[in-house]
């Protein structure tokens, strides 16, 4: 008796001393896979090393190897502790296989986090009382009760907690919004950074944390601008002449939009002519933009534009202030302003060598535009450019390939000019013009570079050499480009 007695404590030592550091050696090279892995299973596997596995041989240590009763109290704590563990590992792992990877729409998806944690919670809790009962051989009536009396008097003192906590799962069930997107809450507007059990963490654009209650949040009103869809709508006031054309002013509004980046073509954006006020008469753009987190930046560049666009198109913008400005300065005849136009034409390197006369019949149907940075005074296949001289500002001229590849072609400063292919070969450019930095430019007609060229050898020696130069860059990305006699046609 006392020999199997000997053996069978022995027995248990044994297998403590060497069983448990090999298992607990490859539990851990198993977590050490999973994690590389980034498996949901690592975070059960180490409950199991960390809790499970050492109450357990502590447990066997204590009964089987030092034979201590089973009565004495440290051993039923360790087995209770034991049991209570087992039962959160078991519930872990049924998490994992329930809802890890669930597909979207399922009910597993729709399920929210904090209520599964409540659950494992409330689970918990019922198991550690049924171990209780069972370890301990007690009656569990009056604990409860006890429990119940206290439930009272905590849920009194923390009613505004329980009061998120209620409001908090109810709006994780309902979903009204997510983590990601941008609402709008008693006027304060920002990005959801974390939704928990207490709070909606909220970020604004001056990168400011705002915190709300979820039960503020659950009685205010909620505007999502990335629900139910992501496009979001983006109104734009502006106010234009009397008499500027409301028609005009709606299609230059409108390509205005579509040149933004941005701005959807797909539904268009739309004009509408708001209300006749006092100085002006407001217009209403509405674009419709793919991202309301880029509303700021496409805003300010729309907004930005629509005052060179004005410009060009001889719209005016008023503004209710009125300036009187009493002078006694004589009268510029239009003599004298086409002589002036001239000698500022003749300042510019292209120009210089044209005679006076030419210049001011040229300057004589002339016409001046603004380009803000972004924008492209010529694009790649239209029809009817027109020459343009830089004034001041840059610009990139490239070409884009069938493969959407952009080929730089040249860089474009004071002096330089661009469009000329349309007008001396009456064939769309090849080429965009895109403006680098704000871009003035004067612009001829056709008749006056024609005149120009035909009495002014030199630029025209000028324009092909500039055309030669440029070709062989086109070449590179256009191999098919051929000459047209002595200028090459397909050169913008």
């Amino acid at each position: 008796m006392n020999v199997s007695l000997a053996e069978d404590w022995l027995r248990w030592g044994l297998v403590l001393m060497l069983g448990f550091p090999i298992l607990m050696l490859l539990v851990g090279e198993l977590i050490l896979q999973l994690d590389k892995r980034h498996h949901p299973m690592v975070k059960v596997m180490r409950e199991l090393r960390t809790f499970v596995f050492p109450l357990a041989a502590l447990f066997f240590l204590l009964t089987r190897v030092l034979e201590l009763s089973g009565d004495w109290v440290v051993i039923k704590i360790v087995e209770t502790l034991a049991w209570v563990a087992l039962i959160a590992v078991a519930l872990s792992f049924a998490n994992v296989l329930l809802f890890t990877g669930a597909k979207p729409h399922s009910w597993q998806a729709e399920i929210p986090k904090l209520f599964r944690d409540l659950v494992r919670v409330f689970l918990i809790a019922i198991g550690a009382a049924l171990v209780l009962r069972e370890v301990f051989d007690q009656d569990l009536g009056g604990l409860v009760a006890a429990l119940g009396l206290g439930g009272v008097v905590i849920g009194f003192a923390l009613q505004d907690t329980l009061g998120n906590l209620i409001s908090g799962m109810a709006l994780l069930f309902e979903r009204p919004f997510q983590v990601g997107d941008w609402l709008e809450i008693d006027g304060n507007r920002g990005k959801v950074v974390e939704v928990n059990w207490r709070s909606v963490h909220i970020v604004n654009r001056e990168l400011e944390m705002l915190v709300v209650p979820n039960s503020i949040l659950s009685q205010a009103v909620i505007r999502n601008y990335k629900g139910p869809q992501t496009r979001h709508i983006e109104p734009v006031d502006i106010g234009f002449s009397y008499d500027d054309p409301p028609n005009k002013v709606k299609r230059v509004m409108i390509e205005t939009a579509l040149g933004t980046d941005g701005v959807l073509d797909t539904p268009a954006p739309i004009v509408h002519t708001l209300s006749y006020d006092d100085f002006s008469i407001t217009y209403r753009v509405r674009l419709f933009l793919a991202d309301y987190a880029l509303v700021p930046t496409i805003r300010d560049e729309f907004v930005t534009r629509i005052w060179y666009a004005a410009k060009r198109n001889g719209l005016s913008i008023p503004f209710p202030i009125r300036d009187v400005y009493h002078h006694h300065a004589p009268k510029v005849t239009d003599g004298e302003m086409l002589r002036r136009l001239a000698s500022y034409m003749k300042s510019l390197p292209s120009l210089a060598m044209v005679e006076d006369a030419v210049l001011e019949d040229m300057a004589a149907q002339a016409s001046f535009c603004h380009f803000g940075a972004g924008e492209s005074p010529i694009v790649q296949d239209q029809q009817g450019v027109k020459l343009h001289f830089v004034l001041a500002g840059s610009a990139i001229a490239f070409f884009q390939d069938a493969k959407g590849k952009k080929h730089t072609i040249a860089a474009l400063t004071r002096g330089d000019f661009f469009g000329y292919s349309a007008v001396l070969a009456n064939e769309p450019t090849p080429m965009t013009v895109t403006a680098s930095e704000d871009l003035e430019v004067l612009i001829l007609e056709v008749e006056a570079v024609q005149k120009m060229l035909s009495q002014t050898p030199l630029f025209a020696q000028q324009l092909g050499a500039v055309i030669d130069a440029r070709q062989s860059k086109l070449q590179a990305a256009q191999p098919t480009v051929h000459r047209n006699g002595t200028l090459l046609s397909s050169i913008g």
